[in-house]
């Protein structure tokens, strides 16, 4: 009974230590989602915007160590410790050209991100000619495959607010060719599913050769898409080759 007793409180200290948190504490090496609410399942790259590699690129806590080359971005207090500040065109960061981010559908990006310049045509994450969220010169989140087709957020509800923290999740579940719904992609702000406007077809070509993802703007398309700068702040980021569900969606927006 006693040698029961012993096994029972050291099996139970051990769930206790290896049980991850449910509760969104921040992008980390033995949590790369976040939260324990949010499957690692489809996970592309999880960055948190304040820890590097060796080397001194953007560290990327997912399983493909998709690690980021930065330009001239400064820290700047996060929502979980530091973030990035970004301020003009070259402050971005240049992701490694990988076939790992040849995602067609269905994909998630979820971001923590605060705007200090609203009005202006600015690029959060961009892998062309896949796929792009940005925020439009009329300060709406837009969701598309960069080639015209996706959706956007509808007016009459705040999406930016200047210089406050906002939780966006871009959720696509329909495939390359698919017709788009209301169901099929959907935009959330803080946890609040956007009304939307879209398109026809979620229709991507094929990624860049190089320098086809960037967080922060873009390195290749239309110059004058190059020479627009995101103005803010980003703290996490995470990608997926798949469609989060409602509860992980609540977990990240907490």
């Amino acid at each position: 009974m006693r040698i029961h007793l012993l096994w029972f409180c050291t099996l139970s200290y051990c769930l206790s230590l290896s049980a991850a948190p449910l509760n969104y504490s921040g992008i980390s090496e033995t949590l790369p989602t976040g939260s324990g609410a949010i499957s690692e399942s489809g996970l592309v790259a999880a960055w948190d915007f304040e820890s590097y590699t060796e080397e001194g690129l953007l560290r990327d806590f997912g399983p493909n160590q998709l690690h980021g080359r930065l330009n001239h971005q400064s820290n700047s207090s996060g929502v979980f410790g530091l973030a990035l500040s970004f301020s003009d065109k070259d402050d971005v960061v240049i992701l490694p050209d990988s076939e790992q981010f040849n995602l067609t559908g269905p994909i998630t990006i979820a971001t923590k991100l605060k705007i200090t310049s609203p009005g202006l045509h600015q690029h959060i994450l961009a892998c062309n000619d896949l796929f792009v969220l940005w925020l439009t010169t009329n300060d709406k989140y837009r969701f598309a495959d960069t080639l015209g087709q996706g959706a956007t957020t509808s007016s009459g509800v705040s999406q930016v607010d200047e210089g406050v923290w906002h939780s966006v999740v871009a959720v696509l579940s329909a495939e390359k060719g698919e017709s788009l719904t209301h169901e099929n992609i959907q935009i959330y702000v803080d946890g609040n599913k956007a009304e939307i406007s879209h398109e026809a077809s979620w229709a991507p070509t094929s990624l860049a050769s190089e320098n086809a993802c960037v967080i922060g703007g873009t390195r290749t398309g239309a110059q004058k898409h190059q020479d627009l700068p995101f103005v803010g702040v980003i703290d996490e980021m995470l990608l997926f080759s798949r469609a989060l569900s409602a509860d992980e969606i609540n977990a990240f927006s907490e």
